[in-house]
């Protein structure tokens, strides 16, 4: 029997304050390594599930599913729309592997080119810039399936997660996505191959001239804000949550939905901004008045220097075409 006297305090918007305490959790083993039963995590049990008013027209709930250990029902409810995010929970590479098989490869297996995942990930954060912890939980989602990865204390990193998050056919998406990619690479030689920043693709397809693109302030925006901003949605960010300890055995129900929140939401926030019509200031540029303004100078140039000009831009497209580079197209 193992004896942990963590508890959690939530303040709630009403300013009421409940505090869920975790004593006595038998221990479950689960391929080799010891994980305790979530379904005794706090004093809402799982099994009946716990609800959470977040304020303004947002609500949140989750419940274990049924016949299950470490899969849950997440239920987000935002604008009067109920979203059922069935999640995953574990430390165990071989779940790891049957989700991607099943969830991704299976499910699929028709439509892998450019599929869009949305990716977080937590970790304890230090309270001082001396301190630096590794990266604690990995959270992937599409559709209505979300995997939260327990990368700092499972059994083994498996291949299948390796080559997925590696195929540069899929997009993973996020708000700080690069950073994030940057630190699995650094903490657990992950590679992210190919990352979509949801700051940066709001400021591209939002925008109507090249001055609101390079002016815009959703470059700096998080992901709550562009929640509200893209889908009018209410993204609940509890900081305590934020703040909490990311690299114990178990995950508590306000650690297992504020993960799931986050890579579900920025998946949703993809796929609304990928389906919009491309902004005006990326066809037709020569008709529109403000592209004209831009490059006055450059075409005034052109003119007084046709010879020189075309022989610039001979060179220019030479180099383009024999650098064997690849060029990075929005979506």
């Amino acid at each position: 029997m193992h004896i942990n006297t963590h508890a959690l305090l939530t303040v709630s918007p009403h300013l009421s304050l409940r505090i869920h305490s975790i004593d006595f959790l038998p221990e479950l083993s689960v391929g080799g390594a010891k994980k305790p039963s979530y379904d005794q995590m706090s004093s809402n049990s799982s099994t009946n599930g716990s609800s959470h008013n977040n304020g303004g027209d947002c609500k949140t709930s989750i419940e274990l599913a049924d016949g299950s250990s470490d899969v849950y029902n997440v239920y987000y409810t935002t604008n009067n729309k109920q979203h059922k995010i069935v999640t995953t929970v574990t430390n165990n590479s071989e779940v790891v592997t049957d989700w991607i098989n099943k969830e991704v490869y299976t499910k699929f297996r028709n439509k892998l080119n450019n599929l869009v995942v949305g990716l977080d990930i937590e970790w304890k954060r230090a309270r001082d810039s001396s301190t630096r912890n590794i990266v604690s939980v990995l959270q992937l989602c599409f559709s209505t399936r979300c995997l939260i990865f327990q990368i700092g204390c499972c059994d083994e990193i498996p291949q299948s997660l390796v080559d997925f998050l590696g195929n540069n056919k899929f997009i993973f998406v996020g708000a700080g996505v690069d950073g994030d990619a940057h630190k699995l690479l650094a903490d657990h030689e992950v590679l992210v191959a190919r990352t979509e920043e949801l700051g940066s693709l709001a400021a591209f397809k939002l925008t109507k001239t090249w001055k609101e693109y390079r002016e815009c302030k959703y470059y700096q925006s998080g992901l709550k804000a562009l929640a509200k901003e893209v889908l009018n949605w209410e993204l609940p960010k509890d900081r305590r949550t934020q703040m909490s300890d990311w690299g114990g055995a178990y995950l508590t129900e306000y650690q297992i939905e504020y993960a799931c929140l986050d890579a579900f939401v920025s998946f949703k926030l993809a796929i609304d901004l990928m389906a919009r019509v491309s902004p005006v200031h990326t066809s037709d540029k020569e008709k529109r008045p403000f592209w004209k303004d831009f490059n006055k100078k450059d075409k005034e140039a052109e003119d007084a220097k046709p010879e020189e000009a075309n022989q610039v831009s001979d060179k220019t497209k030479g180099s383009k075409t024999n650098n064997g580079t690849k060029s990075s197209k929005r979506v």
